[in-house]
Order: structure tokens, then C-alpha cells, then sequence
């Protein structure tokens, strides 16, 4: 017999209701870590008024994270279905030398932006044949994609950094460097394909299949559900958002170094898997992505801020990366770390 009041029972199921929503409990981690830098901050730096915790510190955070988020939307929808995606960094840089060089070539922003999101879609389609038709394993067969786009990042421009004009075509200009008052178009981009990557998976019986290929691909067999092709489509539309990402990063700093975005693919996946991604398939969302997209920002600035240096900085995210992938593993073992009375 429960001798607890009705209310507290009731305040009690409320919360685990909230807890148990996607990414919730990232959310609260994330705000213990804000706090927690603020009061280190403020200890080290011996006051002087807020450092971080501002409304500009954590639009800037955003904006810092925006190529990244981008991203792992699209990464998001590839890790539900059980897959991984080892090779967005690579594509990434390949695509913003593929961007440069239109630009260069053209001047032209329509070609420069509709042209580097259509190779950013074929290199998906790359990717999605391989895994889903070849059925090859998708860690191994993006390892070695990423080498190939890394290759070609390198023979595209001959290992120099590709320079777009800075009196380019205005329409390209515009794409990255407008803003709306204090509210910076790149955040605009972030918020766009998270609401219709997030509506795509959440409201649609493609991405209600996309749930049942991860979590269950012999049931998603016997259901009549086109794994091959729909698994195909969420690495196209992850290349998509590499490619997208690297229009709004060329149009922002008109600059592509073919080394730049080396380990980058660790950043996002990390970022995904925070936001509550489950490695093995069939859990996660985009809005849970948000979140751990913006806990990434908040570590990383704060360890900036706090002057560690970077090599500490990989140590930890590593640690983070390998702790929330262990929790993660357990819970779908259904092994708990501690038992409620």
C-alpha cells in the first residue's frame, strides 16, 4: 500500500512524464552547465558582472553551431534507421570547394547554391546505394567515402584555400551574411530545416517508417515498407544538408580550406547521440537534436572561456561521447544503472 499523498504521486508521474520526453533530460543537464560555467566564470574572472549567461552569448553560441546542426538534422534521420554516416565532414569540405569553384567559375550565385546542394544530394545517393542496395556496412562503406571526398576536396583545389571574390553575385552574398535586427539569417536557415526535417519525421509516414526500419527491420520487411529505398532518401537528404551547410559556410566566409573540416563528423555525431539519437536505430528526433546540438555550443564556448587548451577540450568531448554511447547501449539492454524504491 502506497502511503504517499495523491498530489505528490501525481507531481511525481508529471515529472517522469516530462523527464521521459526526447532530449528532456539534455535540456536540464545543459541549463546545469550554463549555470555551472557562470559561477566558475564569475570565481576565476573575480566578478565584473555576467560573462556567460547573456542573450547574445548563447545567440552566438547558435550561430557558431549552425553548419553543424544543419547537418545532424540530416544525420539524425540516417542514425534512426540504424545506420551511420562517417563521412559528412569530408563532404562537407569537398562541397565547399565544389562551391568555391562554381563561384569562381560562374559568379553566379543560383548555380553556386542549387549546384553544391545537387552534388551534396548525389554524394547521399552515393552513400545510400552502397549501404542499402549493395548492402554494405554503412560505417565501413562512409569511412571510405570519406577518404574518397577528401581526395577530392584535395584534387579540386590543389591543396590551396579557394577564395571567393568579395564583390560576388549579391544573391550568394545575401544567403549568409543578412540578418534580421540582432537575429543572424544563419539562424533563420537552423530554425527552417528543423522544422521541416523535425514535421518530415514526426508527421509523416516516411518518417514513421524510418522509426520502424531502425527499431525493427524484419517487421519493417513484413510490413511492406521499402527500407532499401527510404534508407536511400535519408542519406540523400543528409547530403542535402552537408551541402547546404556548406553554401551558407562559403557565403559567410568565402574562403574553403580543403583541410579545414577534418574530425568535423565526430562534432555532429556527438551532438546527435546527446540529443538523445540512439546508435542502434529506431529513437530520436529532430527536436531532441536541438538540444544537444546546443549543449555541444555551451561546452565547447566554455571551455574556451575557461582557457583550456584544445587537446583537454577532446579529451572531454571524447569522454562525454563514450559515456553517453555506454548509457545508451545499457538502456537498450534494459540494465539500469540504479533501482527506484
Amino acid at each position: 500500500m502506497n502511503d504517499r499523498p495523491a498530489s505528490l504521486q501525481n507531481q511525481e508521474s508529471k515529472w517522469q512524464k516530462i523527464m521521459n520526453m526526447n532530449g528532456a533530460a539534455m535540456f536540464v543537464a545543459m541549463l546545469v552547465v550554463i549555470v555551472l560555467f557562470e559561477l566558475i566564470l564569475q570565481i576565476t574572472k573575480g566578478g565584473g558582472g555576467i560573462k556567460f549567461i547573456t542573450p547574445g552569448n548563447l545567440l552566438a553560441i547558435l550561430r557558431q553551431q549552425v553548419y553543424n546542426g544543419i547537418i545532424a538534422f540530416g544525420l539524425t534521420l540516417v542514425m534512426i534507421t540504424g545506420n551511420i554516416d562517417l563521412s559528412v565532414g569530408s563532404m562537407l569540405t569537398f562541397l565547399c570547394c565544389v562551391c568555391a569553384k562554381f563561384m569562381m567559375q560562374t559568379d553566379n550565385g543560383l548555380i553556386g547554391i542549387f549546384g553544391t546542394i545537387g552534388m551534396g544530394a548525389l554524394c547521399g545517393l552515393i552513400n545510400g546505394v552502397l549501404v542499402s542496395y549493395v548492402k554494405l556496412n554503412s560505417f565501413i562503406t562512409t569511412l571510405g567515402t570519406s577518404s574518397i571526398f577528401t581526395a577530392l576536396a584535395l584534387r579540386l583545389s590543389s591543396g590551396t584555400v579557394l577564395v571567393i571574390p568579395d564583390n560576388c553575385d549579391p544573391l550568394f552574398q545575401a544567403v549568409g551574411v543578412s540578418s534580421f535586427g540582432p537575429v543572424h539569417i544563419l539562424i533563420v536557415w537552423f530554425v527552417i530545416v528543423a522544422v521541416i526535417l523535425g514535421l518530415l519525421l514526426s508527421r509523416t509516414v516516411f518518417g514513421q517508417q524510418l522509426y520502424t526500419i531502425g527499431s525493427n527491420p524484419v517487421a519493417a520487411r513484413f510490413s511492406g515498407i521499402r527500407a532499401k529505398r527510404n534508407t536511400t532518401v535519408s542519406y540523400i537528404l543528409t547530403g542535402i544538408c552537408v551541402g547546404l551547410a556548406a553554401v551558407l559556410m562559403m557565403a559567410n566566409v568565402k574562403s574553403s580550406n580543403p583541410q579545414a573540416s577534418n574530425g568535423k563528423e565526430m562534432e555532429i555525431i556527438l551532438a546527435v547521440v546527446l540529443g538523445g539519437v540512439a546508435i542502434t536505430g529506431g529513437k530520436g528526433s529532430v527536436w531532441g537534436t536541438i538540444i544537444g546540438v546546443m549543449f555541444y555550443g555551451v561546452l565547447s564556448a566554455g571551455f574556451t572561456q575557461m582557457n583550456l587548451s584544445v587537446y583537454i577540450q577532446w579529451v572531454i568531448m571524447g569522454v562525454i561521447m563514450v559515456g553517453a554511447l555506454s548509457l545508451d547501449v545499457l538502456k537498450e539492454r534494459g540494465i539500469t544503472l540504479w533501482k527506484k524504491k
